[in-house]
């Protein structure tokens, strides 16, 4: 009796305590499933690419008129401006759609561009109809390799509201998720809503199917044309494992598998990431055959117990303060986002390089405290020097006029880079520039540029050491004034002469 009494003790105390550690190791892989998810989601749709289609959308005179129709395809300024926007932000190819779903102009990197191509059938171009902007995953047309579409709805005017005439596109490949996939040591996998392994941290389960395989299911897989040949000829292999949160058996291990979605306003349904890990490279069997042995009586039992429930709460406890902290930093980048934004829409409004230049201005004086600041502006490609644009509690005197290399300012622009001088850097120098000689507690300076041309440079100075984050915004805030320079110079070229207004 008492062997099997300890026999039973230790079986149990030995079973909870794999359980317990497979659950913590289940809780651990969830939040790393999370902390992708918002990964993946920060490289797409809350990305730089969305953030640079949805303002061509909204203020490029020329892509509204490309969208109508109204001008011939793949206009050489039209072409020119898709291909910055490619360039800047590591896309494939960049298009405009008309209301009808026709490709009206393209870029492409390969030289084949996609004009003429009939693309009302795909969600992203009927999802930028009803004006939503969305990142779809999809095997190109025109190329035939896995592609992430990002799509902004193009506008009749600048106002948020206004009825989308069309959608402009960029076509990036998958190499920023297959390298979040690829980074971790064990499986992950993003599946599409219909369950199909779009990318994979190993390349052999792309186009596996995950559940199981029905006519029913395969019949309208291909009827949404997603995926391109990949499932025209042959039935998709299926997926040896379920993906459905747990302990799974994979390939005669078993694996803890988590899941999270990826919100990518796709008309079928969310994306899913998904996770598992070998549990044979961990302890937990170890542990249960430890626990098992040293449990013989039933007081050692119930102080396994004990101490694996308490370990649990703190794993729990843990895991809440991560997940509160997370979400804090994650309202702190929200609140970012949203000043940028509405940095944006009053960039669109300005109406002169002027007001631009102030706009900016005032922008860095709400968000990151600006007591004096200047803009420098190139009238226009070539010129030798840089005119001042705006100017902000400047000092009598300030330069007109700035040259490239004349000053730190004027070396941002021959460097192309930005430059910080804080604390004990601002104390030991005497800093000329347009602001004249100053010691603030922070001075930021930063070129301006598209692509590799220098369009100006702009200085601000601060009472308080700049810190990482002010950097960036600052940063973003010039990258934001560059591009609206840039639209502007484009538009104020494209007008009729006599319809030209001071810029």
């Amino acid at each position: 009796m008492a062997l099997a009494v300890a026999a039973l003790g230790g079986g149990l105390a030995g079973g909870l305590t794999v359980a317990a550690r497979n659950d913590e190791h289940l809780s651990r892989l969830t939040i790393e499933a999370e902390r992708r998810g918002v990964e993946i989601m920060s490289q797409t749709l809350n990305g730089n690419v969305m953030g640079a289609l949805s303002l061509l959308g909204a203020v490029a005179q020329d892509i509204k008129f490309d969208a109508r129709g109204e001008v011939p395809a793949n206009l050489p300024r039209i072409s020119g401006l898709l291909e910055d926007v490619a360039r800047s932000n590591d896309a494939q190819g960049v298009f405009v759609v008309r209301t009808d779903g026709i490709i009206h102009s393209s870029w492409d990197n390969s030289g084949r561009p996609s004009t003429g191509l009939d693309v009302a059938f795909r969600p992203y171009y009927k999802m930028a109809m009803k004006g939503q902007g969305n990142v779809y995953a999809a095997v190109s047309l025109a190329r035939g390799d896995r592609a992430l579409y990002f799509t902004a709805p193009v506008r009749a005017s600048a106002q948020r509201d206004s009825a989308p005439i069309g959608a402009v596109v960029a076509r990036t490949d998958l190499e920023r998720v297959d390298g979040l996939l690829r980074g971790r040591a064990g499986i992950a996998l993003l599946l599409s809503p219909q369950g199909v392994v779009f990318a994979s941290s190993r390349s052999e389960w792309i186009g596996h199917l995950a559940g199981e395989v029905t006519a029913e299911r395969l019949a309208s897989i291909r009827e949404l044309r997603q995926f391109g040949a990949m499932f025209e000829k042959a039935d998709p292999p299926v997926l040896p494992f379920s993906t459905d949160p747990g302990i799974v058996r994979i390939a005669g291990r078993d694996h803890v598998l988590a899941a999270t979605r990826v919100r990518w306003n796709d008309p079928y349904g969310d994306w899913s990431l998904v996770v598992a890990d070998d549990l044979s490279a961990t302890t937990a069997d170890r542990d249960g055959m430890v626990a098992g042995l040293s449990t013989g009586l039933i007081l050692l039992v119930i102080a396994g117990l004990l101490l694996n429930l308490a370990r649990g709460q703190h794993a729990q406890a843990m895991a809440s303060r991560r997940i509160e902290h997370y979400a804090r930093e994650q309202a702190e980048s929200a609140g970012r986002k949203n000043r940028r934004a509405e940095a944006a829409l009053k960039f669109q409004r300005a109406k002169s390089v002027a007001e631009l230049g102030r706009v900016f201005l005032a922008e860095a004086h709400d968000i990151l405290g600006a007591l004096q600041g200047a803009v420098y502006v190139f009238g226009r490609d070539g010129a030798p020097a840089m005119d001042l644009a705006a100017s902000y509690a400047a000092p009598p005197g300030i330069a007109g006029q700035l040259l490239p290399g004349a000053g730190l300012l004027g070396q941002c622009v021959l460097d192309r880079r930005s430059r910080v001088l804080a604390g004990r850097e601002v104390e030991a120098w005497s800093i000329r520039s347009g602001l004249g000689n100053a010691a603030p507690a922070g001075v930021l300076m930063a070129p301006l540029m598209l692509d590799d041309t220098p369009l100006g440079a702009v200085e601000i100075a601060v009472l308080h050491p700049p810190s990482a984050a002010d950097v960036v915004q600052f940063e973003e805030l010039a990258s934001l004034l560059a591009l609206n320079l840039e639209i502007q110079r484009r538009q104020f070229a494209a007008a009729p002469a006599g319809n030209e207004a001071t810029p």
